[in-house]
């Protein structure tokens, strides 16, 4: 994931007239008591499940119960989504954690204020011609299929420095091989599962659909899904987070706790009403059967509603996951730079509260 744009004044400025057009197109007709609401803008990095949180409130409508309009949109990618936030152009950001870490490195003025999930939502996706040779499935002990990731050839990521390369180098070191013998291939989030499809790589890791939609089809097969909480480092962890500049949520306190607690009624449901939930996600235009068939919108189900929290709440002991993982799989790469974990410095549960 490329920081430097995060700055960048002509990408943030071509990113305004994006999301300008975009905003326009998504935006809710403005009917009834929603015409008294105040406006916000969120943009998520891409439009997987990790977000299933974020589409909920919307279907359900939680945002305007709590009090708030809000356009939703697809940024296009973590570094866009970031910039649109900092250039001003949207005011919320739902994005990875690890994002965070890399742009407060560059000195890009971010805070965290609700967390959407609480494990790292990839899946790790194996060519299914290699997985039943090894005689693998994701019952198998997770030592022996994290083994495999370091008999793999070339691994598909978006590009340099993104999480879907991260996680690997973490994961191979976590085995016991060397991550500095991976062979990547970058080649962007949407062209990861028909690569692994027609055999040009043979792994890569993304969050739901894209995996699933490779086992749908028979030709992967999701080996590892992290999702699941398997790894106590990656789990309890706060990975996809909504984010905002520190001065506007400070003159916004309403509009960020509205925001925040929407989210977190989107995810609560998850453990109240999993049917309820299930079914709001199923009728919302990211995942409808128009953009999603049965089987893998039913597999992807499964493997992402155990990373929705019971509350968008954090803690320092989970920030400081997100820190470890960062060191650990070379984000940040002076451990001298590291931030702190406590509350105030990235994050803040000042907005989100705790549940009801």
């Amino acid at each position: 994931m490329e920081l430097r744009m995060i700055l960048s004044r002509p990408a943030s400025v071509t990113l305004v007239c994006f999301l300008a057009t975009t905003l326009l197109l998504v935006a809710p007709s403005r009917s009834g008591a929603q015409k008294d609401l105040p406006e916000v803008t969120v943009a998520t990095a891409v439009s997987v499940l990790a977000f299933a949180a974020v589409w909920v409130a919307e279907q359900l409508k939680y945002f305007e119960e709590e009090g708030v309009r809000v356009k939703l949109t697809v940024a296009g990618g973590g570094s866009p989504c970031l910039a649109a936030v900092v250039g001003r152009s949207v005011h919320f950001c739902a994005s990875s954690s690890e994002g965070l870490i890399l742009a407060r490195l560059e000195g890009a003025p971010l805070v965290t204020i609700q967390a959407h999930n609480r494990a790292i939502t990839l899946g790790i996706t194996v060519r299914k011609e290699i997985v039943d040779k090894s005689r693998l499935t994701r019952e198998s002990p997770l030592a022996e299929r994290l083994n495999l990731l370091t008999q793999l050839g070339t691994i598909g990521a978006t590009s340099p420095g993104a999480v879907s390369e991260q996680i690997f180098k973490f994961l191979v070191l976590k085995a016991g091989g060397n991550p500095d013998r991976l062979k990547f291939a970058y080649l962007g989030g949407a062209e990861l599962p028909a690569a692994l499809m027609n055999n040009i790589i043979d792994t890569f890791a993304q969050s739901p659909p894209g995996p699933e939609t490779t086992e749908a089809q028979g030709k992967g097969y999701v080996l590892i899904a992290l999702s699941r909480g398997e790894m106590p480092e990656l789990r309890d962890y706060p990975y996809e987070v909504l984010m905002a500049r520190p001065d506007f949520v400070e003159k916004n306190p309403k509009l960020a706790r509205a925001v925040a607690r929407a989210i977190s009624r989107g995810g609560a449901l998850f453990h109240t009403s999993p049917q309820a939930a299930k079914a709001a996600l199923r009728a919302h235009r990211f995942s409808n059967p128009q953009r999603m068939n049965d089987a893998v919108f039913d597999l992807s189900f499964s493997l992402i509603k155990d990373a929705m929290p019971r509350w968008g709440d954090m803690s320092s002991q989970g920030w400081q996951k997100v820190i470890d993982f960062s060191l650990a799989a070379g984000i940040i790469k002076d451990p001298s730079k590291a931030p702190s974990a406590k509350e105030g410095v990235l994050w803040t549960n000042q907005y989100v509260g705790r549940s009801p």
